[in-house]
C-alpha cells in the first residue's frame, strides 16, 4: 500500500510539475508565435535588417521555452496517451525555435555583407562565395526544422497547441525557400558572374502564348558578360536569325524523338521541348555557337514572368514606340498585344528592348540584390527559371536543384511526382485562351504490389467564336494542320521512375499514345484539338509501385493561366488488393 500511495504521489507531482511548465511554456509562446511570424514574413520580403532586430527577443523567448521542455519529467509525460501528443508538439515548437533563432544572427550578418557593393556591381561575388558555408548550416538547420514539424499531426492536436504548429509551418514556409535558393547560389554563383573570371552567360527567353514542355517557344537570346560581379549586355538575337537545320544540331534520345518529335533539336523555337534541361542548355549553346561564333558558360531560360517579377523590385522601364513597362501590363504587352498588332520583326524589337531596358536597370548596381531573389522566387517555384552549366561541378549543382529544368523539378519534387507537359501544334499563340485541370487518382491496388494511377487532364478553349478572324500569328492560320481558331496540344505526362503506361484515353476511347521510357521514365504523348467552347478529357493510366502512390505529386509546364491541380491523396497501404495482378 505503500508502495501504491508513493508512486501516486510521484504522479501528482509530475502533473503539477509539468502543468506549471506547460504555463510557463504558454506565457513564452504568448510572445514567441508573433514574432516567429514577423520573421517569416520579413525573410520573404528580403527584409533581413528587421530579421536582425527581432531575432534577440525571438532567441530570448525561444530559449527559455525549450528549457522548461527539456526535462526527464517532461519526457516521460510525453507518453501519456492523448495529452502527451500535445506535449511533444510543444517541445518540438520550442526546440526549434531555439534552433533557428542561433542562426538568424549568421544569416542578417550574410545579407547585410551582400548589401555592400560598388557602383555597377550587380552582386556582391566575394562576400557571397564567403558566405557560403555559413548560409549551407543555416539551410540545414531550416530544413532540419521543416522535417520536425511535418512529423508533428496538427490534426491531433488540441486547438491552441496545433495553432502554435501551424503558425510555425507557416513561418518557415515563407523562410525555407529563400534560404535554400541562397545556399544553393552561394555554391555557384560567385564564379557563375565571374568572381573567378570573366564567363558569357546566356539567356534564352521563352514566350509561354507558344507552350513547349519547358515553358514556351525560345524567342529571344541576350548573350551577358560577367565580370567579379559586373553584368554588361553584349548582344540580342532572335528566333529567326537561326536556321532550321536538316539534321539535330546536337544529339538527342530517340526517347525525347519518340515523345516530343523529330524537331527537338533542328528548330530554334523547340530548344525547350524536351524535359532535359541538359540537353535544353546543350542545345542552346550550339546554336548560338554556330551564330556568333561565341561560347557560353552558362544558359539561363526564363520568361515575362519572370520579367514581370523583377519589374516588382526595379520599377517601370520605358521602351521606345512602347512606353512605360511595368509589372502590371508586361505580360499582356508582351505575350498579347504583339500578336495583334505588329509585324514579326516589330515584335522581336518590343522584346528586346524590354530585355536592353530591364537589364540596364539591373545592371546599374543600385538595384537591392536581396530584393531581387525573394522576388525571383514566385517564379522560380512555378519552374520560370532553369539553369544549365558547361562547367561539370556547376552543372552537377543546377541538375540537383529544381533550377535544374523540368526533369529536375520532378526528381526534387520526390519519387512519387507526375509531370504534364503541354506543347503546342498549332504554330500560334493561342496559349492565352487554354483552360486545364488536372486531377490524379488511385483507382486500384493489386496484389502484384502495384497501383494504377490516374492522371486526368482536362482542357478547353475560351478563345471567342471570331477568333479565326485574328492575325495569323495568333491563330496559325491553319499552316501546320489545325483548323483556323482551334488549338493544337501534344499533352506528354511523365511518371515516377519504375512506373510504366497502362493506356491513354482520349474523349473515353482508346488513344493509340506514343509510348517510350525517357530520361528514366515512362512517359506518353497523345494530341488534342480544340475549337472555341471545346473541352476534352485525356485519361492517362500508369502502374506505379504501390509504396510510390503514398507520396504523390503533380507538376507541369508552366502555363500563362494557372490550372487546377487536385491530388486525391489516395495510398495503397493498408490497402485492399483488387483481384487485378494475380
Amino acid at each position: 500500500m505503500l508502495g501504491l500511495s508513493l508512486l501516486a504521489l510521484a504522479v501528482v507531482a509530475a502533473v503539477v510539475w509539468v502543468g506549471a511548465r506547460a504555463l510557463l511554456v504558454k506565457a513564452e509562446f504568448d510572445d514567441l508565435l508573433p514574432l516567429a511570424d514577423e520573421v517569416g514574413a520579413a525573410a520573404a520580403a528580403g527584409e533581413f535588417d528587421r530579421v536582425d532586430a527581432i531575432a534577440p527577443a525571438l532567441a530570448e523567448h525561444a530559449d527559455r521555452a525549450r528549457a522548461l521542455t527539456a526535462d526527464p519529467v517532461w519526457a516521460a509525460s510525453e507518453a501519456i496517451p492523448m495529452a502527451g501528443a500535445n506535449l511533444r508538439a510543444v517541445r518540438v515548437v520550442a526546440a526549434e525555435l531555439s534552433r533557428l533563432s542561433g542562426v538568424l544572427p549568421d544569416l542578417s550578418e550574410v545579407a547585410a555583407e551582400l548589401q555592400r557593393r560598388s557602383p555597377g556591381l550587380v552582386l556582391n561575388t566575394a562576400a557571397l562565395a564567403a558566405a557560403a558555408d555559413a548560409l549551407e548550416g543555416t539551410d540545414a538547420v531550416v530544413t532540419h526544422s521543416v522535417d520536425e514539424l511535418a512529423a508533428l499531426d496538427a490534426d491531433a492536436l488540441i486547438g491552441p497547441v496545433a495553432t502554435g504548429v501551424v503558425r510555425l509551418r507557416d513561418a518557415l514556409h515563407g523562410l525555407a525557400p529563400g534560404i535554400g535558393t541562397l545556399a544553393q547560389a552561394a555554391r555557384v554563383l560567385p564564379a557563375t558572374l565571374g568572381e573567378d573570371g570573366e564567363r558569357m552567360i546566356l539567356v534564352m527567353v521563352q514566350n509561354p502564348a507558344e507552350l513547349r514542355t519547358g515553358g514556351g517557344i525560345t524567342g529571344t537570346f541576350a548573350a551577358l558578360r560577367a565580370d567579379h560581379g559586373r553584368l554588361t549586355l553584349e548582344r540580342q538575337a532572335g528566333s529567326s536569325q537561326f536556321p532550321s537545320v536538316a539534321s539535330p544540331i546536337v544529339a538527342v534520345p530517340a526517347s525525347t524523338t519518340a515523345l516530343y518529335g523529330d524537331g527537338v533539336a533542328r528548330y530554334i523555337q523547340n530548344t525547350s521541348m524536351t524535359p532535359d534541361f541538359a540537353a535544353t542548355g546543350t542545345m542552346a549553346a550550339a546554336w548560338w555557337l554556330g551564330l556568333t561564333g561565341e561560347t557560353a558558360d552558362t544558359v539561363v531560360s526564363v520568361d515575362p514572368y519572370v520579367l514581370r517579377s523583377l519589374l516588382t523590385v526595379i520599377g517601370p522601364v520605358e521602351v521606345e514606340a512602347a512606353g512605360a513597362i511595368g509589372a502590371e501590363n508586361v505580360i499582356d504587352a508582351l505575350l498579347v498585344q504583339p500578336y495583334l498588332s505588329l509585324s514579326p520583326e516589330r515584335q522581336s524589337a518590343l522584346f528586346e528592348g524590354v530585355m536592353d531596358a530591364v537589364f540596364a536597370r539591373i545592371a546599374s548596381g543600385d538595384v537591392d540584390a536581396m530584393a531581387l531573389v525573394g522576388a525571383l522566387q514566385e517564379p522560380a517555384s512555378e519552374g520560370r527559371i532553369s539553369l544549365w552549366s558547361a562547367h561539370p561541378t556547376e552543372a552537377e549543382v543546377f541538375a540537383a536543384s529544381s533550377l535544374g529544368g523540368s526533369a529536375a523539378r520532378q526528381d526534387a519534387a520526390g519519387d512519387g511526382a507526375f509531370a504534364v507537359y503541354f506543347n503546342d501544334a498549332t504554330g500560334a499563340k493561342l496559349a492565352p485562351f487554354l483552360d486545364v485541370s488536372i486531377e490524379q487518382s488511385v483507382v486500384a491496388c493489386r496484389r502484384d504490389d502495384l497501383a494504377e494511377v490516374l492522371i486526368t487532364v482536362t482542357m478547353g478553349s475560351n478563345a471567342p467564336a471570331d477568333v479565326g478572324d485574328l492575325p495569323i500569328s495568333v491563330t496559325g492560320g491553319g499552316l501546320f494542320g489545325v483548323g483556323v481558331g482551334d488549338i493544337g496540344t501534344n499533352v506528354t505526362v511523365s511518371a515516377p521512375r519504375g512506373a510504366f503506361v497502362s493506356e491513354v484515353l482520349v474523349k473515353g476511347e482508346a488513344y493509340p499514345a506514343a509510348i517510350a521510357i525517357d530520361g528514366g521514365r515512362a512517359g506518353s504523348t497523345a494530341r488534342v484539338n480544340l475549337s472555341p467552347a471545346e473541352v476534352n478529357m485525356l485519361e492517362y493510366h500508369f502502374l506505379v509501385p504501390v509504396d510510390l502512390t503514398e507520396h504523390i505529386d503533380v507538376l507541369h509546364t508552366p502555363l500563362m493561366t494557372s490550372p487546377t491541380i487536385t491530388t486525391d491523396g489516395g495510398a495503397c497501404k493498408g490497402a485492399a488488393a483488387s483481384p487485378q495482378g494475380g
